[in-house]
Parts: C-alpha cells; sequence; structure tokens
C-alpha cells in the first residue's frame, strides 16, 4: 500500500459549474492522485472547530470525529470505520489531524498516495484551509462567468436570475482575487476552463508539474475518454447536474451564453461583472453599462428566491445533494 501525503494536499475550487467536476475526474485518474467526492468541510465545520475544545482530551476528539463521519457528504465516501478504529490511526490529536486521516483514508482504499480536496465553495474558506494546511496548493479553475451564467441557469444548485449569478460569479472571482495576495505565487495555479477542453494533456500537465507529480502528455493512464472515466468514480452523484460527463470532452460549450441569452440578459450580466471578465481576459459583448429597472428586479427576485427553492422543494431527493 503506498504512503500518502499528509504535508502538501491541493485543493481545488471555483465558481460552481466553471468545470472543477472535470478537472476532478482527470486528475483523480492519475495513479497516484485521490479526490475524493466533495467534503464541504470547511462551510459546514470551520466556524465550529473551536466549539469541540482540546481535541487531546478524549471525548472532544471522539465527538468531532462521530460528527465529521456522520456529515451527510462524508457519508457518501462510504469509508464504514468506526470511532474508535478512526481515533486510534490519529498521528496528531488535531483538527488538521483529523482532516487528513479523513483524506487519507479515502485515498489508501484507492490504493493512491496523495490526496486533493474538490468542494467548489471552499474558495470562500482558502484563509482558513491555508491555516490549518500552510504547505497545501490550490488550483483555482476560472469559466467565462456567462457560460457559468448558461449552466447555472439549467440545474438546482444556486441562484437562477442572470442578476443573481453575475453577483454570485463575480463574488467567487474577487474572493480568490484578494486571497491570492496572501500567499505566495507558487502556491497556487489558476486554470482556465476553456483551455482545459481544448488542450486537456498540456493543462494536465501544467497542473501536475505544479503539483510535483510525475506526468507525461503521451500518459495515456490519466487522460481517458469521460464515459470510461465516470463509470469507473461512482461517487459523481446526481448525474443531471453533470450530464456533459457523459460524453467526450469537447469545446463546444465555449461561449454557449451567445445563443443561449437576450442580449438584454448579456448585457445585465457584463454590467455586473464586466471587469473581473475582463480580468480573466474574456472579451464583452456590451458596453457593461446599463440601468437595471425595478420591474426586472422583481423579477430577479422571484427567481432567485422563490421559483428557486419552489423547484427543491418539488425535488426533495435533491436536498442532500445541493448544499448551496
Amino acid at each position: 500500500m503506498k504512503e500518502t501525503s499528509t504535508e502538501t494536499p491541493f485543493f481545488i475550487v471555483g465558481c460552481p459549474r466553471s468545470g472543477t467536476t472535470l478537472l476532478q475526474v482527470l486528475m483523480d485518474a492519475h495513479p497516484d492522485i485521490c479526490i475524493p467526492p466533495e467534503s464541504h468541510i470547511f462551510p459546514r465545520f470551520s466556524e465550529s472547530f473551536d466549539d469541540y475544545g482540546d481535541l487531546s482530551q478524549n471525548y472532544n476528539l471522539k465527538l468531532f470525529v462521530k460528527d465529521i463521519l456522520n456529515d451527510e457528504p462524508i457519508k457518501l465516501w462510504g469509508l464504514k470505520i468506526s470511532v474508535p478504529a478512526f481515533c486510534s490511526k490519529l498521528q496528531e490529536r488535531s483538527v488538521k489531524g483529523v482532516i487528513s486521516r479523513l483524506f487519507e483514508l479515502y485515498a489508501e482504499r484507492e490504493g493512491k498516495s496523495k490526496w486533493g480536496d474538490k468542494t467548489p465553495q471552499h474558495a470562500m474558506y482558502l484563509k482558513q484551509i491555508k491555516a490549518l494546511f500552510p504547505q497545501s496548493r490550490i488550483i483555482h479553475i476560472i469559466r467565462d462567468g456567462r457560460d457559468v451564467a448558461e449552466s447555472l441557469s439549467r440545474v438546482l444548485i444556486g441562484p437562477k436570475s442572470i442578476y443573481g449569478i453575475a453577483h454570485r460569479w463575480k463574488k467567487y472571482i474577487l474572493s480568490f482575487q484578494e486571497f491570492k495576495k496572501t500567499i505566495n505565487s507558487h502556491e497556487f495555479l489558476e486554470v482556465h476552463y476553456e483551455n482545459l477542453v481544448k488542450n486537456p494533456k498540456k493543462e494536465l500537465s501544467k497542473i501536475f508539474k505544479f503539483l510535483g507529480e510525475d506526468y507525461s502528455e503521451d500518459d495515456s493512464e490519466v487522460v481517458q475518454d469521460i464515459p470510461e472515466t465516470v463509470r469507473k468514480h461512482h461517487y459523481l452523484k446526481a448525474a443531471t447536474l453533470h450530464d456533459s460527463l457523459n460524453k467526450s470532452i469537447s469545446s463546444q460549450k465555449i461561449g454557449v451564453f451567445k445563443s443561449k441569452f437576450k442580449t438584454r440578459e448579456i448585457e445585465i450580466f457584463e454590467s455586473i461583472a464586466g471587469e473581473a471578465l475582463t480580468g480573466y481576459g474574456y472579451s464583452l459583448e456590451t458596453s457593461g453599462k446599463t440601468h437595471i429597472k425595478r420591474k426586472e428586479m422583481i423579477v430577479f427576485f422571484i427567481e432567485d428566491y422563490l421559483l428557486r427553492y419552489l423547484k427543491k422543494f418539488v425535488r426533495p431527493d435533491m436536498m442532500t445533494l445541493i448544499l448551496s
């Protein structure tokens, strides 16, 4: 069994529907790299880490481990380990030690030596992540926000109006822009979704080099056809959220917003997030300036705060899968 690495894990982040799952699937096909299903550990636990008290005390430690193992996203990992057995294998009785051991268990089961996490929402918790894992590497995937909006408008996660999605995408972009000012350039890597789907081998070569992993662009073990890879990764829950993964990697969805959105919708998105778009090299389709009418704001509110949750209520099976 390969020895797992705990000091230099990596975290894949980005606005939901930006290609984080595609990147996860491709990277997880590497013989040494393991990325479990989304953990959501930091949005669900970071504010209460201190509430568990001194984890050198058995009661506190067991309570924390029990809560982690019984959390819905982690239960999907299928680890099947008792709290005492988990605690007996800890190298460090701390929050970091527990989280590391959690990922190590999954990696060991898969026969991998290096673990990473892919939870898009962790983009908002990078300060906490780096505090716990100072040697960690961050991979930020960026996709044209207007294509993200087109994708988000078709699924149950996230806001539904062009107004709400524009603000959400901008929030993710600006959040990472601020975070990367606080760390060294060798600690993070930004990947464009568009480059990944156009030339996955080239982008993966850059990513694995960034992580210090051996990889050749001719390595057939890493880049596989999407259908085969997805069948191997049974954890891709809610297939309707990732229907594109049932097909081969394609660049057909680049710029799809141009044929799906009305000019007014594009105009509104660019008026909100135009600077963030151009900052990452995406050209605007409009002037990027417009006044949003009161009637439009009412419609946006209904779409984001009424219709969105009504759809979730109609599909209760999705509630355990959607944490946004």
